[in-house]
Order: C-alpha cells, then sequence, then structure tokens
C-alpha cells in the first residue's frame, strides 16, 4: 500500500531537485546522479580503482553488473538446509548489515566521489561482495540453525485443536 501511493501520488518524492532544472546545453551541472534504486550501483562504478590491467572504468562496470549477478547465483551460494532467517540467528544479524550496507552504497552514490566518500564506498562495495562470496557460502557450512518444526500442518493444527477446545469451554 505503501508502494502504491508513493507511485501513484507522490512519484516525484524521491527524485533529486536538479532533474527538475530546465536543460541548458550551454552548462554541465556540478554533480549528475541517478535514481534513487541506481544509487548503490552508481558507487559500486565509482568506487572500484584501477586493478593490474583493468582501467578504473572498466573494473567499475565489471563490480557493477557482477553485483547484480551475484543475486542469480544465491541459491548455490546459500547452500544450507534451512532457508528461513527466522531459524537461523547469525545470518539473521548478517543479512541487516547487509541492508545497512546497501543504504551506505547509497548515501555514497549521491555523494560526489571525493574525500570520505571513496574510502567508504570501497569498504561498502568490498562488503558486498565478500558478503556473497566468502561470508554467505562459509555461513552455510558453519551455523547450526535452531530446530525446525517437521511441518507446519503440526503448529497449524495444534492451535486450531487448542482453540476449539478452549471454545467448548475446556482447560
Amino acid at each position: 500500500m505503501i508502494y502504491a501511493v508513493c507511485v501513484c501520488y507522490i512519484p516525484d518524492s524521491f527524485t533529486a531537485v536538479e532533474n527538475f532544472i530546465p536543460a541548458n546545453p550551454m552548462a554541465t551541472p556540478t554533480h549528475i546522479v541517478p535514481e534513487w534504486y541506481f544509487l548503490p550501483f552508481y558507487a559500486m562504478l565509482r568506487a572500484v580503482p584501477d586493478i593490474l590491467f583493468v582501467p578504473a572504468k572498466l573494473a567499475g562496470v565489471i563490480a557493477m553488473f557482477g553485483s547484480i549477478f551475484l543475486l542469480f547465483l544465491l541459491p548455490w551460494l546459500d547452500t544450507s538446509r534451512v532457508r528461513s532467517a527466522r531459524f537461523r540467528p547469525i545470518y539473521k544479524w548478517l543479512f541487516w548489515l547487509l541492508l545497512f550496507d546497501c543504504l551506505v552504497l547509497g548515501w555514497v552514490g549521491g555523494n560526489p566521489p571525493e574525500g570520505k566518500f571513496i574510502l567508504i564506498g570501497r569498504l561498502a562495495t568490498l562488503y558486498y561482495f565478500v558478503h556473497f562470496l566468502v561470508i554467505l557460502p562459509l555461513l552455510s557450512k558453519f551455523e547450526r540453525p535452531l530446530p525446525v518444526p517437521p511441518s507446519i500442518s503440526e503448529a497449524v493444527l495444534k492451535e486450531a485443536e487448542r482453540r476449539a477446545v478452549h471454545a467448548a469451554g475446556g482447560s
């Protein structure tokens, strides 16, 4: 519902103010940023330095598209038998850390690439890739999940029986 309200009634609320300035072919804006949902990828694009014989621009493009490609590989990277974060306490904390990392990448992508933003962007980009390529496969091997119920139907049926007994006046 919140998403629908934002899309239908306030679609420009997350758009940068500079996007509403009429175009002037004689002047380039000082800082151009993409829409808010592309900011984490834009931060990754700008964060990667020269790597061996690969120039920074190409390395940034590879990192940006590689970050999306990692999401397609996620079923093979997370080999835990238990998929729900409800039964994996360490995974739950790492999920929130990844979400925070993506917010930091979005913040860095919205700022000019200078000073502290370069270092923060590089560290956040590094953590993004380490999270998926190192931490997640190791966590799948070493984390001991909480006991999982054998079936969801058992929990539902037990709750229905308890309510029926309670409604009938039993204890």
